[in-house]
């Protein structure tokens, strides 16, 4: 932050003033012998600062001091309220997966909850779909300490906590040979500010339109490891005098078959679909000659 002074003065002037971002222009009549400035401008970082060590096959997650704005507990409120402390570590147990798959990249998001004017630390696997906007209530899980925190959609804590509001702080990324054997250091640990996460995570964001067609095949399952939604789009080459069939399945869950009678080998039929982070994906082909391009939004 910069300070101007406009006016004349005689002695010294002495400022104290944390460094802001922006300018304050002090108007300053003549003045004789020493002023002392103080001003009650907060600074609040915009970037938290987190950290996530691997011991004895446990994830522990790390927050330094945080000062946050929450939202009010009671969603039709609009109040804030500003929260100060350093949260105590989570510790993701051994055998805890958290819905993340054996040597497949993950994104664990790292939340600040505000309990009754304790912040305390979550977590939740980003291909869990959780609406994570800032703008709702949190639920939590308590971790439990014995591997058991397997799920992808469910948010944990060390101790259950309903509707509290939060804060995204950041994200870890990491690789780990067996989902829930945490023995391989994070790739990447990100703190957070704002809405920086419904940037990163959204459709289009930094992406590109790449043509996979040697890389993919019907039948394999794949799995969207960019940590954002990726969108998919496959032609194939119909069989000849039959009905040629394209159905994805996403998460686990079977979507609409694209479809077609096919008179001869020289008509196609194509699928397109949308596949959220984390989750997977495959494609089941019927009475087709081959697929002719696979492209994915990634």
């Amino acid at each position: 932050m910069s300070i101007v002074l406009v006016g004349s003065t005689s002695g010294s002037v002495t400022l104290q003033e944390p460094a802001v971002a922006g300018t304050t222009v002090l108007n300053l009549p003549a003045i004789s012998g020493t002023v002392a400035l103080t001003s009650n401008i907060v600074s609040t970082p915009q970037i938290q600062s987190i950290s996530a060590s691997i011991a004895s096959s446990a994830l522990t997650i790390t927050a330094s001091a945080l000062t946050l704005d929450f939202r009010s507990a009671t969603l039709g409120s609009g109040t804030v309220t500003t929260v100060t402390g350093t949260p105590a570590n989570l510790v993701i147990s051994s055998g805890s997966t958290l819905g993340t798959i054996n040597a497949t990249q993950s994104r664990i998001v790292v939340l600040a909850l505000n309990n009754g004017g304790t912040i305390e630390l979550a977590a939740v696997n980003i291909s869990g779909g959780n609406q994570l906007d800032e703008t709702n209530l949190i639920s939590t899980t308590a971790e439990g300490g014995a591997g058991g925190a397997d799920s992808a959609n469910v948010v944990y804590s060390t101790t259950a906590r309903t509707s509290l509001a939060y804060r995204v702080i950041g994200y870890i990324e990491s690789t780990q040979a067996t989902a829930g054997t945490w023995a391989t250091a994070p790739s990447t640990i990100q703190g957070y500010g704002g809405q920086a996460l419904n940037a990163m995570s959204s459709l289009g964001y930094g992406q590109i339109y790449q043509d996979l067609t040697a890389s993919r095949s019907s039948g394999t399952t794949y799995y969207n490891t960019t940590n954002k939604p990726i969108f998919v789009f496959i032609t194939a080459q119909a069989a000849s005098g039959n009905t040629t069939y394209l159905t994805p399945t996403i998460g686990g869950v079977a979507q609409l078959s694209g479809n077609t009678y096919c008179a001869s080998s020289a008509y196609g039929v194509q699928q397109q679909f949308i596949v959220p982070a984390g989750q997977s994906y495959l494609i089941t082909a019927q009475n087709i000659g081959s697929i002719n391009r696979w492209l994915e939004l990634r």
